[in-house]
């Protein structure tokens, strides 16, 4: 293993799909203490829309990366920049959707503090997997993955930074 893939192996850390599940496990205990639950018919349709969001573009995102023969774990090897689908308007549609499955259980519960697991399943995301896979990608298709994010947020329409080359880049 080159020192470029030791830097971003995940060496049994935990996956997205495990911290969105200890997201939602987190949110079980204020349901429970306010149980039965009484949301109102907004914040029920809104989050339920945000859960079907989520589960949406993870299914899509998903399609796309088998059609396109790139592994869904995070630091997989890219041999293509994906810009169809959900990739359009976001870089990271499957950690987009995560987050919307998050938010939206907390939304169609109407229990508000459980937001705050969202808001820290998108911080722990980005941190952990967003930055260092941006970094990656500028390695692997290089140039071609500087374009796509110079046009492309990195969330729902926020402006990330823009990437500029770095020297291990294939550009």
């Amino acid at each position: 293993m080159n020192d470029n893939r030791k830097l971003f192996a995940l060496d049994g850390k935990i996956l997205p799909p495990q911290g969105l599940l200890f997201a939602l496990l987190v949110q079980v205990p204020a349901i429970l203490w306010c149980w039965p639950l009484r949301p109102g018919m907004t914040s029920l349709s809104v989050g339920s829309g945000f859960v079907l969001a989520g589960v949406v573009l993870n299914l899509c995102a998903n399609r796309l990366f088998v059609r396109n023969r790139i592994g869904v774990c995070p630091f997989s090897p890219v041999g293509q920049v994906i810009r169809n689908g959900p990739f359009r308007f976001t870089r990271n549609p499957m950690y987009l959707g995560m987050v919307l499955i998050c938010a939206g259980t907390a939304l169609a519960t109407g229990l508000y503090v459980n937001l705050c697991a969202a808001v820290l399943l998108a911080a722990w995301l980005h941190f952990r997997f967003v930055l260092p896979e941006e970094k990656f990608l500028q390695e692997q298709p290089g140039l071609d993955y500087l374009l796509y994010a110079c046009r492309t947020s990195r969330w729902l329409g926020l402006p990330g930074a823009r990437l500029v080359p770095t020297p291990e880049s294939k550009l």
